[in-house]
């Protein structure tokens, strides 16, 4: 078991915020009011980004987020967008695309790297590898989803790529990493494979939910970017870290006896008093770790 919380490996997906964003609550203030309660990592996500984002287009404004960047040398951000990734290729050089990386460059400095985190909400499997036993063959296969991270990785050599498994099955999710290596070892020792955000409360979303601890027991945390802390509650995802669906003193039991020493960022969701819930599912997570 965690013998303490490291208050300096906790953080906040910024979609916590959202009721408070929609009420004109500036992006800056929020992450400001985070770093005042001890927050030391902050996930910058695509929807809720206040006056960092271009609200037509939903895109980041590069300016902005590294003007915030600057101001708060002591966080660690990452910028989490959207992007089709199990359903169509990504190119880098596509506008979109290139805004999302250059946003992700503007949060980075000679000490944060670059990180920029994907989900995929639209696609809900993984495609299957290509196969001359398969008739008639896919369309997008297995291997043009690895091109596709791969390519965005090269866009950030000393940084970080990760991604975040949503509806798509574990076992195709697992088999991407396993099979490509994305979370191994490269050739080129200079290169960062992709990364995993591991959200244990979205495996209900894939249909998973049942096999959470022995996917975890599993898991090579050395794949892992972070992990998403959130509690399922009813069949919808909580306010705050409490007992639910998710056995995060499980959870964290595994992920401590794998090794796993990176951020654990709290994504619970929005409420008008989403600073007392923060601070109830920190309590939470203490007691947890103390047990």
């Amino acid at each position: 078991m965690i013998e303490k919380t490291d208050e300096n490996s906790l953080g906040v997906v910024s979609n916590c915020w959202k009721f408070q964003l929609d009420a004109g609550e500036p992006l800056r203030d929020l992450v400001g009011r985070a770093v005042a309660e001890g927050f030391q990592f902050i996930e910058l996500r695509q929807g809720c980004l206040g006056e960092c984002e271009d609200t037509e287009t939903r895109l980041p404004r590069v300016d902005v987020l590294a003007s915030l960047a600057q101001q708060l040398p002591e966080i660690t951000f990452d910028l989490a967008v959207e992007l089709p990734i199990f359903s169509r290729s990504i190119d880098p050089a596509s506008g979109n695309v290139r805004i999302m990386l250059e946003a992700a460059h503007a949060l980075a400095d000679d000490r944060r790297p670059a990180h920029l985190r994907i989900v995929d909400l639209v696609s809900k499997r993984v495609p299957a590898a290509r196969s001359e036993e398969l008739q008639p063959r896919p369309e997008f296969t297995f291997e043009d989803v690895s091109a596709s991270l791969l390519n965005l990785q090269k866009e950030l050599p000393s940084g970080v790529l990760s991604v975040e498994h949503s509806f798509q099955p574990w076992s195709g999710f697992r088999r991407l990493f396993e099979d490509t290596r994305l979370g191994g070892d490269s050739e080129d020792a200079t290169f960062t494979s992709p990364k995993l955000c591991y959200d244990p409360c979205n495996f209900w979303l894939s249909g998973d939910g049942d096999f959470l601890k022995e996917i975890t027991d599993a898991l090579a945390t050395d794949w892992l970017s972070m992990v998403h802390l959130k509690q399922r509650v009813g069949g919808s995802i909580s306010t705050r870290l409490e007992a639910g669906d998710v056995d995060w003193q499980q959870q964290l039991t595994a992920l401590r006896r794998a090794k796993y020493a990176g951020p654990f960022l709290f994504e619970t969701a929005p409420s008008a008093n989403m600073w007392e819930c923060l601070a109830d599912s920190r309590q939470c997570l203490a007691e947890l770790i103390g047990q």
